[in-house]
């Protein structure tokens, strides 16, 4: 699926991934950047809803340089059904090989227009509030904690196919993740026997075809097994977890593989308790990863368009610390 992506009458909002239908004269909303309009798009345009989707597509360090050097945001209204307007929200879409191109390629324009060619050295997210908080940087071992059948939920696929959008090779292991059209520079691998030792011997096997991984995504942990006298198990109990999360520590920090940084997401297995916010222990038996984790970062929905996050460990910055994210 594209940005894009046809559903007859409808598409897909890139920024919230729900469908766009026509308004009563049978068109939509499409933004992007442009530069000395309306003739140069450099960026878009895509279809999205009028907002809040339309206000929160662009990054305030590239909303910073709107109005300078003839660059500026431009919205504008396309005949829902025409040829025309297929044709050119699928010729950017092709440009950035991105399902979640608009929201994605923000960063990459605004290193376009900075003149900056090599990325910052941390594999960011599709929010800018949660680059810093994830700190996904090279031998780096994070985990986030999400909620299931949420929005969230679905956050290790959404980071992944955002830096294969930039051009970092990802590696994704996901069991359960539905078949989706391949991505550029992302290998996913469904194991139904999802073990430390089978992730290690994929990214080695990568690494020997020189497809060394900058980025590993784990989704997720309650998928995990581990390996005993019997074969693999899964993982059940806080000594598992423990033993799972030093092992995957251990591969972030191995040279051959590139010292990769590996975010697992864990599903908060505590119900949402009315009144109290974010703990650790909403975690349950996962909270075990605190030990070995170099961050824990929990989110949780509190408004259609915000989460609330806890950083309950990080060895880099404060923790606890708590704060609100546009997602």
């Amino acid at each position: 699926m594209t940005a894009a992506t046809r559903k007859g009458p409808m598409y897909d909002c890139p920024v919230c991934l729900e469908p766009l239908e026509p308004d009563a004269n049978g068109t939509i909303a499409a933004v992007g950047f442009t530069k000395d309009r309306p003739e140069n798009w450099v960026w878009g345009p895509y279809p999205v809803h009028d907002e809040p989707c339309r206000t929160r597509i662009a990054d305030p360090a590239f909303s910073n340089r709107v109005g300078t050097d003839g660059y500026e945001k431009t919205t504008i209204r396309l005949p829902a059904q025409a040829p025309e307007t297929q044709q050119l929200l699928d010729h950017w879409a092709q440009i950035m090989n991105s399902p979640y191109v608009a929201r994605d390629s923000v960063r990459f324009w605004s290193d376009t227009i900075s003149g900056t060619d090599e990325p910052n050295g941390k594999e960011m997210t599709p929010w800018p509030e949660m680059d810093e908080a994830l700190n996904l940087a090279s031998a780096h071992f994070s985990c986030l904690g999400t909620r299931s059948r949420s929005r969230e939920a679905q956050a290790g696929y959404d980071i992944a196919v955002h830096n294969a959008a930039q051009g970092r090779r990802v590696a994704m292991f996901a069991p359960d993740l539905t078949p989706r059209n391949p991505v550029p520079n992302l290998t996913i691998d469904r194991a139904r026997r999802l073990t430390a030792e089978h992730i290690e011997h994929v990214l080695r096997d990568m690494a020997e075809r020189g497809e060394r991984a900058p980025l590993v995504v784990i989704d997720r942990l309650q998928l995990m097994s581990r390996h005993d006298e019997n074969g693999p198990s899964r993982i059940a109990s806080p000594d598992d977890i423990d033993m799972v999360s030093r092992e995957l520590k251990s591969i972030a920090m191995t040279e051959s593989l590139g010292t990769p940084s590996i975010l697992l997401i864990a599903r908060l297995e505590r119900p949402r308790r009315e009144g109290r916010p974010l703990d650790l222990d909403d975690l349950g038996a996962a909270a075990e990863l605190k030990y070995h984790a170099d961050l824990v970062a929990l989110v949780d929905r509190t408004a259609p368009a915000t989460v609330d996050v806890l950083v309950a460990k990080d060895r880099s910055g404060p923790a606890p610390r708590r704060f609100a994210a546009n997602w």
